[in-house]
């Protein structure tokens, strides 16, 4: 058994640690360990704190994906905080469920009903191009075909 001075202790210590969270984790959600080792939880954002650390060793030089190997988070989750960091300056994720704002409003629905009534045959498709071109609806809040 190697001794508690000893390097390779400390990081069959890690390891351990590290496991055990793991476990513990494991009856809150779908939790794993990343090929990188690191733990992490299915469908939920990364922790502020290591967001925080992401941004601030890019501050201080580091690529992202010496940033990834750090830290032991993917690449790619590297690059997507950092993106929107750069992007809005905040490293809060975004929302996750909720619904999106309602697009049919009673204008908008006021018009699409206008416009079937002088062209009863008309196509969605149609419908989306006369709000875009009369100004009822921006490209941002155009109603999916599917409202039709």
């Amino acid at each position: 058994m190697p001794s508690p001075e000893d390097p390779e202790h400390c990081n069959m210590a890690a390891a351990m640690a590290q496991s055990s969270s793991l476990f513990s984790c494991s009856s809150a959600g779908h939790s794993g360990i990343n090929q990188l080792g690191g733990v992490y939880v299915n469908g939920r954002p990364l922790p502020d704190s290591t967001r925080q650390k992401i941004v601030e060793l890019a501050h201080s030089g580091a690529r992202p994906c010496d940033i990834s190997r750090i830290l032991q988070v993917s690449n790619g989750c590297v690059s997507k905080i950092l993106g929107r960091y750069y992007e809005t300056g905040s490293i809060k994720p975004r929302a996750i469920g909720g619904s999106k704002p309602r697009v049919a409003t009673n204008g908008v629905v006021a018009k699409i009903a206008a416009f079937k009534r002088e062209c009863p045959s008309i196509f969605a498709w149609e419908i989306r191009d006369r709000l875009l071109a009369e100004g009822v609806c921006t490209n941002d809040n155009i109603p999916s075909v599917s409202t039709f």
